[in-house]
């Protein structure tokens, strides 16, 4: 896997990238884990000693930062402040370690294709049409449906971890939001890997939402800045 040890819940997103084959290994060793993933073009970093996330990022400056995700708040501080970086989110990542999930019998499941692009962007407003796209392509995103009626999708962002999460406003209050999660926590599952997402920590509803399906907090916080 790696030198350091990222079987906890906290690492679950960096575990994910060398489950999948996509790290691309820059410095490692038992304290320190950096790396860049090929598919999501992130640079990813854990170490726990603030100076040194920072030496390490000075290290290999030319390799042009454009998005890093940390544990470090130091490190991107750094970022920010060296850099020129101008966005942070800070999140709480979530696992989901239970037995795979029945799916919702009131509904029926596809994988999108490109000729949904239209219906999705226009209603999700969290990534661009060509980032929507690109999930497309690579056949993480899922199309609920009531009998013949649409009734929300979900998908899988870049670096694996579950979001896209939509359910049409007439649609809600149903119990739609559990059951599209739940359908894309058994795909992963079916295919080896732990269902994990991230939410901004000041989101109360979605983190309300996580808690409710059976999910596990993790006990640091996870970071983006570009």
């Amino acid at each position: 896997m790696c030198k350091m040890d990222i079987s906890s819940l906290d690492y679950v997103n960096f575990r994910r990238i060398f489950e999948r084959g996509t790290a691309e290994v820059i410095e490692e060793d038992d304290e320190l884990l950096f790396f860049f993933d090929t598919i999501s073009e992130t640079y990813m970093l854990a170490c726990d000693d603030g100076e040194r996330a920072k030496a390490v990022l000075d290290k290999y400056a030319d390799r042009g930062y454009e998005i890093l995700t940390t544990t470090s708040k130091d490190a991107v501080d750094h970022m920010i402040e060296k850099y020129g970086f101008e966005n942070i989110e800070e999140c709480w990542q979530f696992a989901y370690t239970g037995e795979k999930p029945e799916l919702d019998p009131r509904l029926t499941f596809r994988t999108a294709d490109l000729s949904d692009l239209p219906t999705i962007s226009e209603s999700y407003d969290m990534l661009s049409e060509d980032d929507i796209a690109a999930n497309i392509k690579r056949g993480v995103v899922l199309l609920a449906y009531e009998g013949e009626t649409l009734v929300g999708f979900i998908g899988e962002h870049s670096e694996g971890s579950v979001g896209m999460l939509f359910v049409y406003p007439e649609h809600r209050f149903k119990g739609y939001a559990t059951a599209l999660e739940n359908a894309v926590f058994a795909r992963m599952i079916d295919q080896g890997f732990i269902p994990f997402g991230q939410v901004i920590s000041d989101n109360e509803a979605s983190l309300k939402l996580q808690k409710k399906n059976g999910l596990t907090m993790g006990s640091r916080k996870v970071y983006w800045t570009w």
